[in-house]
């Protein structure tokens, strides 16, 4: 398993995202796999952004590609925030019908395999996998 730390914010989130792009290539995964895990992890990284800090914060991304999953593990140590609790959003609502918020893990949950959450030695913890 590989790992890297980053200040989430702004002017690290391309960062972040290069390092996740380009685990997922050394692993082997084709450049549709890439893009699935790309969207779903920039969506997790916004959460993040968005719900554990007021002003940026540490990210621990782990990545390890085994028997064809590749799976990415986040932590972090802002507030504690389970997306998984956040009730799918009711896509068939015309727009302006629909409620604020949701619709990023609900399209982390669509493009990867499986996704779990814990919070453990007070930090978040989001695993994501994907088969290719």
């Amino acid at each position: 398993m590989t790992s890297k730390t980053f200040f989430l914010n702004k002017q690290s989130f391309d960062s972040a995202m290069d390092y996740i792009a380009s685990c997922c290539r050394d692993s082997g995964c084709d450049e549709d796999t890439v893009g699935q895990i790309t969207i779903a992890c920039s969506e997790i990284l916004a959460n993040i952004d968005s719900y554990a800090y007021e002003n940026g914060g540490d990210v621990e991304i782990q990545t390890k590609c085994r028997d064809r999953v590749m799976t990415i593990v986040f932590r972090d140590n802002g507030q504690p925030f389970d997306p998984l609790k956040k009730q799918d959003p009711d896509v068939t609502l015309p727009l302006n019908e629909r409620r604020r918020g949701g619709l990023g893990i609900y399209i982390v949950k669509k493009l990867m395999t499986d996704v779990s959450y814990e919070y453990a030695d007070r930090q978040n913890v989001l695993t994501v996998t994907k088969e290719f």
